[in-house]
């Protein structure tokens, strides 16, 4: 139950810092900081997840596992949009990494990588969402609305909601 309560926490700021780094009127430090500190909260992210990969990847070849494809599909260019926006976002900083004394190209091909990038991680953090959102919401249930105990689980199980991580 910690580790549900932690991925669920963890999920939750991933998401909240996303939608605060979409709005234009957080501010350009705000907006650095906070993309900064996101890095290492997604590499935690993958380490407790990473069980779900090892277990992903070989149930890939079964005969019926379109889903599964999908959201492995989805959780790679999750990762690799990210990087690319994480990266070309660290290159055009004229905030943070400037205030710790790190240099930084000023080149505008790289700001309008991050630009263009950044639109692509919005819309597969979308579809990341969308595709896990049964895991979001028997998780809600499991930690908001009901008691953590054998007979509350059995309830959501009885249900359809089984608890299946992301």
């Amino acid at each position: 139950m910690k580790r549900l309560r932690l991925l669920f926490v963890l999920d939750t700021f991933l998401l909240v810092a996303l939608v605060i780094l979409m709005v234009p009127r957080s501010g350009l430090a705000l907006h650095e900081w906070l993309g900064l500190a996101v890095i290492p909260l997604v590499m935690v992210h993958l380490l407790y997840a990473w069980q779900w990969i090892a277990m992903a990847i070989p149930r890939l070849l079964a005969l019926r596992a379109w889903r599964q494809r999908i959201n492995v599909l989805l959780n790679v260019l999750l990762f690799v949009t990210f990087v690319v926006t994480v990266f070309s976002g660290i290159m055009t900083s004229v905030i943070a990494l400037p205030s710790l004394d790190i240099p930084v190209a000023r080149d505008e091909n790289w700001l309008r990588l991050h630009n263009g990038w950044s639109n692509y991680f919005q819309l597969v953090a979308g579809l990341h969402l969308a595709m896990n959102w049964s895991w979001i919401a028997g998780t809600v249930r499991r930690l908001v609305m009901h008691r953590p105990t054998a007979q509350g689980d059995a309830a959501i199980a009885a249900i359809g909601g089984q608890m299946r991580e992301p």
